[in-house]
């Protein structure tokens, strides 16, 4: 489970640089039935599966923002440049 953590922060992150919201969208909602299937192919519970789904969705939007912030800091810092 930890690296698909990792991997889903991975491409949150990537996801923030590289796209806009349109793009975010349909990944939440695959995201969404993937972490739904896993749950019941695993066996877990309501409850357990209610936080699976959670935790997915808070570590790929979380760290879409942090990509969504990179991205702000590298465009603020390259126009800084084309001034000087």
């Amino acid at each position: 489970m930890l690296f698909a953590a990792i991997a889903l922060a991975l491409v949150g992150f990537v996801v923030g640089v590289v796209f806009r919201f349109k793009v975010l969208l349909p990944i939440l909602l695959l995201l969404l039935l993937v972490s739904i299937i896993v749950s019941v192919g695993r066996g877990f519970g309501f409850g357990d599966s209610v936080l699976t789904v959670f935790v997915a969705q808070t570590i790929i939007q979380s760290s879409y923002f942090l990509g969504l912030v990179a991205r702000a800091v590298f465009s603020a810092t390259d126009r800084m440049r084309q001034i000087l």
